[in-house]
């Protein structure tokens, strides 16, 4: 049977009460007491019920985190570098997911309003305006990954997109001069497409070209999708001399997959860029250029602000911009520039 604290202060021949002190690091004890508890929990291996603990100390010791997906290693990364750091805290991590086309009201109001969490960390690239609108009302410290909540306070920690896009592509603009590039990006409305997209108009722009039409594709950030998408398409790009710019890691390699079932070189043929550098990038071959993105990096400040927020309430907001870097592997070939 599991020690109880009952057990520890019998053991430690304390009260039940210097124990609970003890255990929330409360100065109120003696340091020859303080020993002698922490002596009898190491022994007994005593663990606290952290919820029971909350609900006396009214918190719950759990921070939450929603994503707009839980698929692909884009958010696993950020899911393993948050939930590392939160353990380093000694907090605990729960996580869920409200996708564009959910209003992710049952979910924002377990997780925010309803005690489950001391603070929530949310990314907001292809949430609602309707979820939106409900955090701005949040009762609890929050911070936002990737975006901007009008009219709430929080803290933010945001990747640098827009400026990784704009190197990777004046990259490809000055190694192949004329050539066309096709962007493949998420849904229209994501945050990180646009902001993708957005670069990559500007870089064309300062040469003189405007996309077609055509060029500028929107789909899901997934490899099937890509895949299949790519599957018609592949023979058109490689008699263009084009290169394909995905928005992320699985549609570059979708790409690559469908230019090499139809028979295709790459980069002889067609030339594939991607962005993030998941572990995909390094699985297909030829590797992937990429733009690599601090993941678990942005997961883990995201609970280092939330706890400095918990400990600070009055203190002014804060905004960290990760930077990102171009990462040359073999899928466009050589590349200009550093």
């Amino acid at each position: 049977m599991a020690a109880s604290i009952e057990d520890v202060a019998k053991k430690a021949n304390v009260s039940i009460s210097t124990v609970s002190r003890v255990l929330n690091r409360r100065n109120l004890v003696n340091v020859e007491t303080r020993k002698r508890v922490e002596a009898a929990i190491a022994e007994l291996g005593y663990r606290p019920n952290v919820f029971a603990r909350g609900l006396m100390l009214r918190k719950s010791n759990v921070l939450g985190l929603v994503l707009p997906d839980l698929h692909g290693e884009f958010y696993s990364e950020i899911i393993r570098g948050a939930n590392q750091k939160t353990r380093e805290l000694g907090y605990h991590l729960l996580v869920s997911s409200v996708t564009a086309d959910d209003d992710g009201q049952d979910v924002l109001a377990a997780v925010g309003t309803q005690g489950l969490v001391d603070g929530m960390i949310v990314m907001v690239t292809e949430m609602s305006s309707m979820i939106r609108k409900s955090l701005q009302n949040a009762s609890i410290p929050l911070v936002v990954l990737d975006g901007d909540i009008q009219g709430a306070k929080h803290d933010t920690v945001a990747i640098d997109h827009h400026n990784g896009a704009e190197t990777l592509v004046r990259r490809l603009v000055s190694s192949y001069p004329g050539k066309r590039i096709v962007f493949l990006g998420g849904h229209e409305t994501n945050l990180d497409t646009i902001d993708r997209l957005n670069a990559y108009r500007k870089v064309l722009a300062e040469v003189g070209v405007r996309p077609a039409a055509e060029d500028v594709v929107h789909l899901d950030y997934r490899y099937s999708t890509a895949f299949e998408y790519a599957t018609e398409r592949v023979s058109e790009w490689a008699a263009a001399g084009a290169t394909v710019f995905a928005a992320n890691d699985e549609m570059a390699a979708g790409v690559v997959d469908a230019a090499i079932a139809a028979t295709l070189s790459i980069p002889e043929d067609l030339r594939v860029v991607g962005f993030d550098d998941t572990r995909i990038s390094q699985l297909t071959r030829p590797r992937l250029t990429t733009v690599h993105v601090p993941m678990a990096e942005m997961g883990a400040k995201a609970i280092e602000l939330l706890c400095e927020r918990l400990n600070e309430p009055e203190r002014p907001s804060s905004r960290v911009i990760l930077p990102t870097r171009v990462v040359v592997r073999e899928s466009c070939g050589t590349l200009s520039g550093s």
